[in-house]
């Protein structure tokens, strides 16, 4: 089985229809619902998760009610989380060398620490890093990928 590390930009994508690059991170959805991907992620993705939908709430983006249902599919997954304590050391590290919030670098981390791909849709950490960790993807570039699972 396939293993991955998704960032809380991707993850988000499941639940916020008006996304672009949508359609890719629901085939990672699929792909793990149906036992071909497992997807682990730092714990931090929860409160990620919560703030990016209570935002889209606020903005008109979400229903009432949409942030609860999607809190609940999300636990319901069962998505690996990992306490990033472990891993401070690296964490600081990847702040410094990339210029990265702590929360960026702890995705980085995990999949540093799993040797395994991290996926994200956020540009600015892809831009960050790109030269330097080939194991950091751009989900608009995972098709090869997709295909394989």
């Amino acid at each position: 089985m396939k293993r991955m590390v998704l960032d809380a930009s991707i993850i988000l994508k499941w639940y916020l229809p008006d996304e672009s690059y949508g359609e890719n991170a629901l085939e990672l959805l699929k792909s793990f619902t149906m036992g071909t991907l497992d997807i682990v992620a730092p714990t931090l993705l929860e409160y990620e998760l919560i703030n990016g939908l209570v935002i889209a709430r606020k903005r008109g983006r979400l229903a009432e009610g949409a942030v609860t249902s999607a809190l609940g599919a999300f636990q319901y997954l069962g998505i690996r989380l990992v306490d990033p304590s472990e891993h401070y050391d690296r964490i600081a590290w990847y702040c410094h060398t990339y210029a990265r919030s702590a929360y960026d670098a702890c995705y980085l981390a995990l999949a540093e620490r799993e040797g395994i791909l991290l996926v994200t849709a956020d540009e600015r950490l892809l831009n960050s890093v790109k030269a330097g960790l080939t194991w950091v993807r751009w989900i608009g570039d995972i098709s090869e990928f997709l295909a394989a699972l």
